[in-house]
């Protein structure tokens, strides 16, 4: 079988972050597996500015025997999504394409299927940018008409029943699986980097918690700054505020005065600091509106960092009883189970415990493994 994997998500060298790791990872993992690659021609579908480090990762994975690489000309990502792709795909004639991103084209005469991590633009419309609003909803929602659509996958059961009731699709339709944590980043926390040079960098002091997300809104990052004033205010915690993610369509948030010094905004930061920063953090906060799956929540809990989480939305699946959980909505309850957990070491300790064995369940190969038996086979 002639199969078709799109990484087109993947843009830069550096700066992974969230559904491009996903697309990375999927992909590394499906091409692991020497029993589905026998049988198997696989068409690995680049970005202009992602093929090198696609094929450099793969590369350090398996090896590239019987896999050939496409790069879009440009840049662009319409372009590459509505002109490129049909016309590469075209060139391949594939028995099956796998989308991993929601860039279909919107031509598509061979059997394919895609991802879907969560239907926020129907959701919370107000929340999303206007390419999700103006391009990428509009063709997903064209996408799941097409007659060549075989199957949908998301990342949890909260999303297929949301799938369901906002996109009207079939529920035989959708198959659930879950993400899992990269194998770069749990071996950056095997580096030799000095945490207390990392510190000093990130201005984090010794007494932290910590978040992780791009700055737009259904992330919640105003509602945790709210939350950390009241922290500061009622509970007199001494310590500082680390958000850790890159820009999104705010840039900034309505900050007391004397609380600027204590919120540490560090932009997109490399797996390796990151991992330091949080093994040193008293706790990982997590206070999103809404997430399909949310791999920050795992990442953490696998670094052992007792997590504090929203109770709304996948959170709640994917957490397990591993995290305190609290209303995103409810900023005097945020900061209220912040301050039980910082004070309570034993609690800290258990759910420390609870954390790195909830993580374990949650593997790249586990999630390979079920791609493979639910597209392919």
């Amino acid at each position: 079988m002639k199969i078709v994997l799109d990484t087109t998500i993947i843009k830069r060298k550096d700066k992974i972050t969230g559904i491009e790791r996903v697309a990375l990872e999927s992909v590394k993992n499906i091409l692991c597996n020497q029993e589905f690659r026998k049988n198997n021609s696989f068409f690995i579908l680049c970005s202009k500015s992602g093929k090198d480090l696609v094929l450099e990762e793969i590369a350090k994975v398996t090896d590239l025997k019987g896999i050939k690489f496409y790069k879009s000309p440009i840049e662009n990502r319409i372009f590459t999504d509505q002109v490129w792709l049909p016309f590469i795909i075209e060139r391949i004639n594939p028995d099956y394409v796998y989308y991993t991103t929601l860039g279909i084209p919107l031509i598509n005469r061979f059997p394919f299927s895609m991802i879907i991590h969560d239907t926020v633009a129907w959701v919370m419309p107000d929340t999303i940018s206007k390419g999700m609003r103006y391009y990428y909803k509009p063709i997903l929602q064209m996408a799941i008409r097409n007659k060549k659509m075989d199957k949908i996958m998301t990342v949890s059961n909260f999303s297929k029943a949301e799938i369901v009731k906002y996109l009207d699709v079939n529920e035989s339709k959708i198959f659930v699986n879950y993400l899992g944590i990269s194998d770069t980043f749990l071996k950056s926390t095997n580096l030799t980097i000095n945490r207390k040079n990392v510190l000093e960098k990130y201005n984090t002091g010794d007494n932290f918690i910590i978040a992780i997300g791009t700055l737009e809104p259904r992330k919640n990052i105003s509602g945790l700054i709210r939350a950390f004033q009241i922290l500061k205010s009622k509970y007199n915690f001494s310590g500082k505020l680390i958000i850790v993610g890159r820009k999104g369509w705010i840039n900034s948030f309505s900050i007391e005065e004397n609380l600027k010094k204590d919120i540490i905004f560090t932009g997109y930061i490399e797996d390796e600091h990151l991992s330091i920063l949080l093994t040193s953090a008293k706790a990982f906060i997590f206070p999103s509106f809404y997430e399909g799956f949310g791999l920050p929540l795992i990442e953490a809990m696998s670094l052992g960092v007792p997590v504090l989480c929203s109770n709304k939305a996948s959170l709640p699946e994917i957490g397990g009883d591993a995290c305190e959980y609290f209303d995103p909505t409810d900023h005097e309850e945020m900061a209220r189970k912040i301050f039980w957990v910082l004070e309570d070491e034993k609690k800290r300790n258990e759910m420390s415990l609870k954390g790195r064995e909830r993580a374990n369940l949650f593997t790249w190969s586990n999630h390979s493994e079920r791609t493979i038996n639910i597209l392919f086979k």
